[in-house]
């Protein structure tokens, strides 16, 4: 009589955990007698006793169906498909690549957030040097507000440089617009703040100000700039130290004079009210102090909302995709300012004065150079790195610093014992940006 199943005892298995799964018995006396002797020559040879049957096409069909059950169950029980055995040395390999990838991805998320932190400071760095530029000129000095308008110029012509310089597309976004508009009436009002509060008074409202703005739309904004806070009292802390740090420095030369008797009569900051500003400040009436004080709060305001209406913008059209609208922005409001400044503040007729060629270039140099530091805020802001708004941009209205280090180094403006309250303020400065960093919005 013809046998109907015969047990293989060649290749070696696939091994599952678990039980062996149990066969149809054969339905004829031949093909028992002979499934037993092959399952008796298997146990013998030391060969796996879960080998490979080749059966009949009902019992393949039987033992395919009674698998299928085992593993479902196996599935339910485990949450995870059943996996055949691997040999030890794959099982440490494994084992060391599960050990390993979590430090790997640390290691990468600490690289992004280096990035992200370095991206900040370089956009305060340039935020802090654009100003430099208005020295450059030999001739008189421009007026202040048609050399902002020469910065305007300069950051419409270098924001149409990034769609050339990243290969991103030219579109148009109504936040980048509104973001450029927001920079204008920011340097407008400063203009307004100087010659009324005085030079340390403004800078020093206008730097606390901005900071305090900045941290206010990324922690309590809405829900596109915000970002949960992890400590509050922490975040107050360091808020503290940055507006500390920011007064230490903006009046580092009148804080040595006081406590030093042997300071040079003729030394002078440019973070610090020069005499003429000083006499100024002292004629100028209790009205005029506080306008002055309260533009200085109008540039803290617009200063530390700049890139807010970014983040309002689809994500098909964020980040350096809205530069160019920002720089279109910044030309179309530069201009109306500049225009309503001229025909109603100063009531001059026509139009005004061609500027000379260095003034040119120092303001187009001076627009190219906030527009960097603005990239690179930008950039922080954006994936992969996405610095949260309350961090980023606190971070790049401590400008002053930068600005600080051009005063001792380039002029040496800053001598003396006013460098080491300059230091100490910097140092204060940079105790609010790690707390920050650590238990701010997002951090």
């Amino acid at each position: 009589m013809p046998a109907t199943g015969v047990v293989a005892a060649g290749t070696a298995p696939s091994c599952r955990a678990g039980p062996r799964p149990k066969l149809r018995r054969p339905s004829t006396p031949g093909a028992a007698l002979l499934a037993t002797a092959g399952a008796l020559l298997l146990r013998l040879s030391g060969r796996p006793s879960c080998g490979r049957v080749f059966a009949s096409p009902q019992a393949t069909q039987a033992n395919s169906a009674e698998k299928q059950r085992q593993n479902s169950s196996r599935q339910s029980l485990a949450g995870a498909p059943c996996q055949p055995l691997r040999s030890s040395h794959s099982g440490r390999a494994q084992a060391t690549h599960r050990m390993r990838l979590p430090g790997m991805k640390a290691l990468a998320g600490g690289e992004q957030a280096g990035a992200a932190f370095a991206l900040a400071a370089l956009s305060s760095f340039f935020n802090g040097s654009f100003p430099v530029c208005a020295r450059i000129p030999k001739g008189p000095a421009l007026d202040p507000v048609l050399f902002n308008g020469l910065v305007c110029c300069g950051v419409f012509l270098s924001s149409l440089l990034v769609p050339v310089l990243f290969g991103t597309p030219f579109v148009f976004t109504l936040g980048g617009f509104l973001g450029g508009s927001l920079f204008v009436f920011a340097a407008l009002f400063s203009f307004v703040a100087i010659p009324r509060a005085g030079l340390a008074t403004a800078q020093a409202v206008w730097s606390c100000s901005a900071i305090l703005v900045a941290f206010g739309w990324g922690a309590f904004g809405p829900a596109e700039v915000a970002a949960p806070v992890v400590d509050a009292q922490l975040c107050g802390a360091a808020l503290a130290l940055l507006v500390a740090g920011a007064l230490i420095i903006v009046n580092c030369d009148a804080i040595a004079q006081r406590f030093s008797t042997d300071v040079k009569d003729d030394m002078t900051s440019s973070l610090n009210p020069s005499s003429d500003s000083d006499g100024q400040e002292s004629k100028t009436s209790t009205g005029d102090r506080a306008a002055g004080i309260a533009s200085a709060m109008a540039v803290g305001l617009f200063g530390g909302s700049v890139l807010v209406p970014f983040k309002f913008i689809p994500p098909e059209s964020a980040g350096l995709l809205a530069l160019p609208s920002f720089g279109l922005g910044a030309l179309i409001a530069g201009t109306l300012v500049t225009a309503a400044y001229w025909k109603v503040i100063k009531k001059e007729e026509g139009l005004p004065p061609a500027p000379a060629g260095d003034a040119v270039l120092a303001g187009l140099a001076s627009g190219l150079l906030w527009n960097t530091g603005n990239v690179c805020s930008i950039i922080a802001q954006s994936p992969p790195f996405s610095l949260p708004y309350g961090i980023a941009y606190p971070i790049l209205q401590c400008a002053l610093f930068f600005g600080g280090l051009w005063g001792i180094f380039a002029f040496k403006e800053i001598q003396g014992k006013a460098i080491g309250v300059f230091g100490a303020g910097a140092l204060t400065l940079a105790g609010g940006i790690v707390l920050l960093s650590l238990y701010g919005p997002g951090a």
